[in-house]
């Protein structure tokens, strides 16, 4: 019988991966469950392949149809608007259009042909719950949604007396209570790692693309839409944010990869960091060069990224 300060750990397939959720405490266990159901709820509230979901509802709406949406799914919806006018668009959720013509995503059920030129300015928040569009548009918020989860699913762990815990889903990370070490894939070649530290208290989430022939179905599992352009963009690099929460952090990923000029200020009005692999090597935002996270990681990618296989010394770098 285990005790009860040993941690319970379970996983389930939901958000279109794998949840896997890790607890300490006596309301583990209802704790788990509970998390689980909430993940469960964003996964149905905000799939853009569920006809059923406020996603689908607002799909279908024609431009100046007012939709009554869940309180979840408006809150996400005010946050991927807040990240579009930060990064003066490169974040964009109303790129679902452009991810069907890429046959990353489906067709919505009975939704009419979207209009190319709609953009987050065509979204309108409106009090009690309700949203519309000025344009038609297929809005898909897989950027932002699995991070918000992962933010829901480590509150209901704490409203449960849970006193540490991780939640991972699919490499969008929340750890709290106690430290847990963390490494990341370098984009070319993912069976190699090397350490990021011991996150507390902390979201990370990473993105990646590929730059080698070998990872080329990589690209297609994580494609990047540059909506400002409207076309799909090749990127042979990573990106790692570390931020307060996971919805920040999610978000984050997208913003850098397609708004590297304005990371640095969008990250620091967060109080996030980011860290970009590619073959040049390792570089963080905001930089500074004091920063004791900065010559830890630095030393650990170098190893990774002369090619050493061997053991890879853990940095410490905790508390971030």
């Amino acid at each position: 019988m285990k005790s009860r300060s040993s941690e319970l750990r379970r996983a389930r397939p939901l958000l279109g991966t794998i949840v896997e959720i890790g607890a300490r405490g006596r309301g583990a266990s209802a704790g788990i469950e509970a998390a689980f159901r909430e993940v469960e709820t964003i996964h149905q509230l905000m799939s853009f392949h569920e006809s059923s979901s406020d996603i689908s509802r607002v799909n279908r709406a024609t431009p100046g149809g007012i939709v009554r949406i869940n309180r979840r799914t408006h809150e996400v919806l005010a946050y991927a608007q807040l990240m579009s006018r930060l990064s003066a668009g490169a974040f964009d959720i109303t790129v679902g259009g452009k991810l069907t013509e890429e046959n990353v995503l489906p067709n919505p059920v009975e939704a009419q042909t979207f209009d190319s030129n709609a953009s987050f300015r065509d979204i309108v928040l409106l009090p009690n719950q309700c949203i519309a569009l000025t344009r038609r548009a297929w809005i898909d918020v897989g950027g932002i949604a699995k991070g918000y989860a992962v933010d829901r699913a480590v509150m209901m762990l704490k409203q449960f007396g849970v006193v540490s815990g991780t939640v991972n889903a699919g490499g969008d990370l929340f750890v709290f209570g106690a430290a847990q070490p963390v490494h990341i894939r370098h984009p070319e070649d993912p069976g190699l790692k090397f350490p990021l530290g011991k996150i507390l208290n902390s979201a990370v989430a990473s993105s990646s693309g590929c730059f080698s022939a070998r990872e080329e179905i990589h690209a297609v599992n994580d494609p990047l839409i540059d909506p400002r352009r409207n076309r799909r963009v090749n990127w042979r690099f990573s990106v790692t944010v570390i931020a307060s929460r996971c919805i920040v952090a999610d978000a984050l990923t997208k913003v850098v990869r397609l708004a590297i000029r304005q990371a640095p200020r969008i990250l620091s009005q967060f109080g996030a960091r980011a860290l970009i692999i590619d073959r040049r090597g390792l570089r963080i935002f905001p930089a500074n060069k004091n920063d004791t996270m900065i010559s830890a990681l630095e030393t650990a990618a170098r190893v990774v990224i002369a090619g050493n296989r061997a053991s890879i010394p853990h940095p410490a770098v905790t508390g971030l």
